[in-house]
């Protein structure tokens, strides 16, 4: 059981680290449009309604549409099929970094992130967390919010037996925010360097991601075996 806890949190940290690969390159190669998050889309959504301009309009509700589908895409999957989503969000990324590197820097920004909208929001629903903590691996606002609450509320409590958990949960979301922004470092120095084509490097954790799913997943797929054998 150890075991399995110690790979979710390797899973988790590395798909922190394409989410945070995915995301600043939506920024700087899109026109600082954040494919990974909705809040500012529907910020401006309702700006655009307000201003009735129409074409805008019809960008965003399209990108608002594509997240929620890929949000509805995980709950459908999980009850219909027997698949692991986890394989399934790798692969949706995968997809979408291969589409959205083809793409040319003066496409809409909006349609160009499309795939980024779906991936992510599948992504977001899929990898939850890790060790009986939620945590996005998507974006960092909650996580800094934990990691600052959860160091104070630790450095505060001398004495209480509580502390050493309070401190391992400050430990956690604080590496998923280093694994997050580790991914946004790497991401944008590739930028730097391979510019439009750089989201394609984005494979190498994504494939590394796949390989921890497996590694996870061989217990229990050998015990099976052993089980039907025996039948």
């Amino acid at each position: 059981m150890e075991n399995r806890r110690d790979y979710d949190v390797m899973i988790h940290y590395t798909m922190a680290f394409c989410g945070g690969f995915i995301g600043v390159y939506a920024i700087v190669d899109r026109m600082g449009v954040f494919g990974s998050a909705q809040t500012a889309n529907l910020i401006a959504l309702v700006c655009d309604l307000l201003g009735k301009d129409p074409l805008e309009i019809s960008y965003r509700v399209i990108a608002l549409l594509l997240y929620v589908g890929g949000m509805a895409a995980t709950v459908l999957l999980e009850r219909r099929t027997r698949w692991n989503l986890m394989y399934c969000s790798i692969a949706v990324d995968l997809a979408a970094v291969a589409a959205v590197g083809c793409f040319p820097r003066e496409m809409n920004p909006f349609i160009a992130l499309y795939p980024v909208f779906f991936a992510t929001a599948f992504q977001w629903c899929t990898f939850k967390g890790a060790k009986g903590y939620v945590s996005s691996t998507i974006f960092s606002t909650n996580n800094l919010k934990q990691t600052v609450t959860a160091y104070t509320d630790y450095l505060l409590s001398r004495g209480e037996e509580s502390r050493e958990e309070k401190r391992r949960k400050a430990s956690f979301f604080g590496g998923s925010l280093l694994s997050f922004h580790t991914g946004v470092a790497v991401g944008y120095g590739c930028w730097l360097l391979w510019a439009d084509r750089s989201i394609w490097l984005c494979t190498l954790p994504l494939a590394a991601g796949a390989v921890l799913v497996g590694a996870k997943d061989r217990p229990g797929r050998e015990k099976a075996e052993m089980k039907a054998a025996k039948a």
